[in-house]
């Protein structure tokens, strides 16, 4: 613990100005707008602060391995401090620092219980677990005789496997038969879409990195048979999903770099509770519901944020 301090004690010199530069490397598991408006947010609050600081960024590429050389780089290059962006990333800097005296500071992470980043002295940060029972009842609203749901995860990523669960969870309290479909790999991702057709009135996926590198493939599903596709990130709106529900993450990223700052001023992790982001939003892309005949009822409109026509977002008045 004393070297715990002492570290958080050279990082409040740093920021004081009287140490070298404060070198954060920042790792996140694939390269999508949401993760990098998340990053982007972390790197402008830190900014905004005025520190003297030198951001090592890296990527993973989805694979997990890619995530633990990253870990072990950061080590050897001597970080002082770690910022992890996703639930994959995070398990695997946790790993890697969990018995260091560097702090680490995870981000977009579903549930940081589950995943195993919490119980460490020198790990916080910031959940995005959304809200799934609210996603499914704005699903029933949209669409009145939801009866099969599509569900396409990848087992092999924790945040996805507990909010799967969640998904089967509420589906039965809802009166909603769960159909899903796990992809291991984007590579899996057509065929398991393709599977859905004909057994489900809806498709929805969660915050699942990998249905967020291959969206395109269940994009294609739900536009040329008609299925309504509802993703929990907003940022898919602009690739062809019909419906978007989550939060902002560049404003997710903000909230990450509060807790960053909070640790270079000298706080400990250990004094810091992970917190979650709040404010969801719904998105409606006009463009898909023209597409394949899909039209809000009147008694859910007022459940939209936003709309996407002719390729441009407008807030709902």
């Amino acid at each position: 613990m004393k070297r715990l301090v002492l570290a958080f004690g050279i990082l409040a010199l740093g920021v004081l100005g009287l140490a070298k530069p404060i070198v954060i490397g920042i790792t996140q598991i694939i390269d999508h707008p949401a993760l990098n408006a998340c990053r982007d947010g972390i790197v402008q609050k830190v900014k905004e602060a005025g520190l003297d600081v030198q951001f090592i960024f890296a990527n993973a590429q989805g694979d997990f391995s890619v995530a633990m050389a990253i870990a072990q780089d950061f080590l050897a290059r001597g970080v002082d401090l770690v910022v992890s962006i996703t639930t994959p990333s995070s398990q695997a800097i946790v790993q890697v620092f969990k018995d260091t005296n560097i702090p680490v500071i995870f981000s977009a992470v579903t549930d940081p219980v589950g995943a195993g980043l919490v119980g460490y002295p020198n790990v916080t940060g910031a959940s995005d677990m959304i809200d799934v029972k609210a996603d499914l009842l704005l699903l029933k609203a949209m669409i009145p005789g939801l009866k099969r749901l599509g569900q396409i995860y990848n087992p092999g990523e924790t945040n996805s496997a507990i909010l799967t669960e969640m998904t089967k969870k509420h589906a039965a309290e809802l009166g909603i038969e769960p159909v899903v479909v796990p992809a291991n790999s984007t590579a899996e991702l057509p065929l398991a879409a393709q599977s859905l057709i004909g057994r489900v009135d809806a498709i929805y996926c969660t915050t699942d990195n990998t249905v967020a590198a291959g969206i395109d493939a269940i994009v294609a599903v739900s536009k040329t048979h008609k299925i309504p596709f509802l993703m929990a990130d907003p940022t898919s709106l602009e690739k062809g999903a019909l419906i978007c529900t989550g939060f902002d993450y560049f404003d997710h990223g903000l909230l990450t770099g509060e807790i960053v700052l909070k640790v270079l001023s000298g706080v400990s992790p250990a004094e810091i509770p992970f917190v979650r982001q709040a404010g969801t939003q719904v998105w409606i892309n006009l463009d898909v519901a023209e597409a394949i005949g899909f039209k809000v009822p009147e008694e859910a409109k007022g459940l939209v944020t936003g709309l996407l026509f002719g390729g441009r977002r407008f807030v709902a008045q």
